[in-house]
């Protein structure tokens, strides 16, 4: 086994989903489609197919995310949701290339990922790198996806100051000088495979 993701310890949060992802999970579930939760641990999304290292998972298959590609067919997922996985990645630009690799044309993917100035992002030894609002456009640069939403998630003691939409609308200006005052929870990308 690779050094690397081994599943299991805080990533218990990702049982909490967020709104967006409830919404997209609800159109998911009203439609036949083939879903992928990579690093489902033991929570894994009800009728995805699972993917992930840990023998003690609830995964389909059992595979070390840090090697590619993964034993998944070319353009045979509609939906995936990465949560609370990519900052335990080696290559996290070879991670998006993978998941572009399943999508079919037209598939979207969900990914979340603890914002730099959370403290969950710092208390899990695992973790590789810390993710800033930015980091997805930099990771993404050269991959042929359609960004469908970039969005900057706070805890519930923040949403009621206005926080969430001064640093959706101003993430660099948010990223600089307020994100020590008003700590973010996570970064959420949902990304598009093209059509064509």
């Amino acid at each position: 086994m690779a050094d690397g993701y081994r599943g299991g310890g805080a990533e218990s949060r990702r049982g909490r989903t967020h709104s967006k992802m409830d919404k997209s999970l609800k159109a998911a579930r009203q439609t036949p489609m083939r879903v992928l939760d990579i690093g489902c641990a033991a929570n894994k999304m009800p009728d995805a197919i699972g993917i992930d290292i840990n023998p003690q998972s609830q995964a389909d298959i059992l595979h070390d995310l840090n090697l590619y590609p993964y034993p998944i067919e070319e353009g045979s997922i509609d939906k995936i949701y990465a949560k609370h996985i990519i900052e335990h990645l080696d290559n996290p630009r070879s991670f998006l290339k993978e998941i572009r690799r399943v999508l079919k044309p037209g598939g979207t993917a969900y990914i979340e990922t603890p914002h730099f100035s959370c403290r969950v992002a710092y208390s899990e030894p695992e973790h590789k790198l810390f993710y800033s609002y930015f980091m997805f456009t930099e990771l993404l640069k050269g991959i042929d996806f359609k960004v469908l939403l970039q969005e900057i998630t706070f805890y519930k003691t923040f949403r009621a100051c206005g926080i969430r939409y001064l640093a959706n609308r101003f993430p660099d200006t948010y990223e600089r000088f307020w994100t020590y005052l008003f700590p973010a929870e996570n970064v959420i990308l949902e990304i598009q495979r093209p059509s064509s």
